[in-house]
């Protein structure tokens, strides 16, 4: 299950919640005020490959270098 990141509307509290890819923000409320009035944000995600990164030649990743 990922971790979605949210702001809460009403507090402008940011949290993390461990939840199914599946639930939508209607599931998320604020654990500061409990307020259901929240945002999912867009966050950044890390990747790696076990043959050595990124390679612009093969239009991905893979390849080494």
């Amino acid at each position: 299950m990922p971790i979605y990141e949210y702001i809460c509307l009403s507090c402008n509290e940011r949290f993390a919640l461990l939840q199914k890819m599946s639930a939508s923000e209607k599931e998320a409320s604020c654990p500061r005020c409990s307020s259901a009035k929240v945002r999912k944000l867009v966050s950044s995600f890390c990747c790696s490959s076990s043959d050595g990164g990124f390679s612009p030649s093969s239009g991905g990743f893979g390849g080494g270098g």
